[in-house]
């Protein structure tokens, strides 16, 4: 898989003002407000010594619960699709395509943080960063220790998600920026409906 699902915008030195709000209530408010819809995302990877390992961007759709469609544009183009039941994942340079049971393919993925409706708090703990650049800044840090990643930082602007962070054990960084964000959009069921192209190999048992 070339990419992993993840997260992010730079995190640098914050400020961190008081809110009558509490940081898990914030947070808790702009995931709420995510059942159904689109944006458009800027994904950059950085090494442990913040170098550009690599640049993308693409296409997110979501509609809970339990489906999305996260679509690589470029450099080159990858579908990662989730139906509810089944995740594809489609290499279009490589024809290839590979499908797991979701609870399977995404126990750990990121991506399940803005899929999450309630109950955030029993699996990080929360902890306001501030506010850097027009948004207020979230760290989630895993309880579990089976979890790549050691740090999530969510990026919020007038209770939406605007972007993340996903930070592993090894230093690297992965940052993604949202934009053209729409909510409570009327999806086309065939955006998360994925049937494998005819020629490509698929990989994997579904559920």
């Amino acid at each position: 898989m070339k990419f992993v699902i993840a997260a992010v915008a730079l995190i640098g030195i914050f400020n961190s003002p008081v809110y009558a709000q509490s940081v898990e209530q914030r947070l808790s408010d702009a995931l709420s407000d995510m059942d159904n819809l689109t944006a458009d995302f800027k994904q950059t990877v950085l090494d442990d010594d913040k170098q550009i390992v690599q640049q993308s961007s693409g296409s997110l759709a979501i509609q809970r619960p339990g489906k999305f469609a996260w679509i690589y544009k470029t450099p080159y183009e990858q579908q990662i699709i989730a139906d509810g039941e089944e995740l594809w994942i489609y290499d279009v340079e490589l024809d290839q395509v590979t499908v797991k049971p979701m609870d399977a393919g995404l126990a750990s993925a990121p991506i399940m943080i803005l899929m999450q409706q309630t109950g955030i708090a029993s699996e990080f703990d929360i902890k306001e960063v501030g506010q850097r650049k027009f948004l207020f800044w979230v760290e989630l840090v895993p309880r579990s220790q089976d979890i790549d990643y050691t740090n999530v930082f969510i990026g919020l602007e007038d209770g939406a998600v605007k972007a993340m962070e996903l930070r592993d054990k090894f230093g690297q960084s992965t940052q993604i920026v949202f934009e053209n964000l729409r909510l409570n959009v009327v999806h086309d069921p065939a955006t998360f409906r994925f049937v494998p192209p005819e020629g490509v190999d698929v990989f994997g048992v579904g559920g």
